[in-house]
């Protein structure tokens, strides 16, 4: 397995964000977690890099267990966050080059890999200015661009469409798709029904903290997810009894 997560739970004082959060996603997967807002999955998406520390639970990437080794774990792994920054007085060109060099990449190859996500992501016009004046659409494009240019053995993407127009989403689709196919795992959290389902292969419903259901797209079949959330995590009976 890519991603091994055991009873993983975390409480932010009487708040518990995640209770006892088992999952296992291989590689060539994309994995959705599925949820409103407050669900558990950003809490979730930033204990794996090691951002917020878990009260308890273990996490294994790519056989690496993250209490042991938290360095190489953030080494394997590409973290794009729901409100993701640039340095306000880099370029988006100076920022890919920064973290790509964090990345270890050769120079030269670096290059190559900046220019075809640049053209990829339509940012030419604007990529050598200042990221203080970019929207945050721009802002988007760049780190999802700076992840891909990592090319790492997990993804950990929070929201990643959000800000994005339809064509450029349909290119993080198509390049999320096409490392998954390479041999990459990808997590992600999404509150859009139709993205959850066009786009992952595995969706996780997470409600109140809980992984309460883990569903093969495939085998959704014609029923509407909305109606599946709402009967796993029971609001339609919260709503009846009102």
């Amino acid at each position: 397995m890519m991603l091994k997560i055991e009873n993983l739970s975390k409480a932010y004082g009487s708040n518990n964000a995640v209770i006892d959060l088992s999952l296992n996603i291989p590689s060539g997967e994309v994995f959705g977690l599925l949820g409103p807002n407050g669900a558990g999955k950003t809490t979730t998406l930033k204990i794996i890099p090691g951002l917020v520390v878990p009260d308890r639970g273990r996490i294994e990437v790519d056989s690496i267990d993250a209490s042991e080794d938290p360095e190489g774990v953030r080494a394997v792994i590409a973290y794009v966050p729901d409100e993701p920054t640039i340095y306000p007085r880099l370029s988006g060109r100076e920022f890919l080059r920064f973290t790509g060099r964090m990345r270890d990449i050769p120079p030269d190859e670096l290059e190559r890999r900046i220019i075809f996500h640049e053209d990829l992501f339509d940012m030419g016009e604007w990529l050598d200015s200042r990221a203080e004046g970019y929207s945050h659409g721009m802002v988007q494009r760049v780190v999802l661009s700076a992840a891909f240019i990592a090319r790492p053995s997990l993804y950990v993407i929070d929201e990643p469409h959000v800000g994005l127009d339809p064509a450029t989403a349909e290119t993080f689709n198509k390049m999320a798709r096409a490392a998954a196919a390479s041999g990459a795992a990808i997590i992600l959290s999404t509150h859009t029904l139709p993205v959850a389902r066009a786009f992952c292969d595995r969706l996780g419903i997470i409600h109140e903290g809980r992984l309460i259901e883990v569903l093969r797209t495939d085998q959704i079949g014609g029923e509407d997810l909305r109606d599946i959330f709402f009967r796993i995590t029971g609001i339609l009976e919260t709503l009846r009894e009102i």
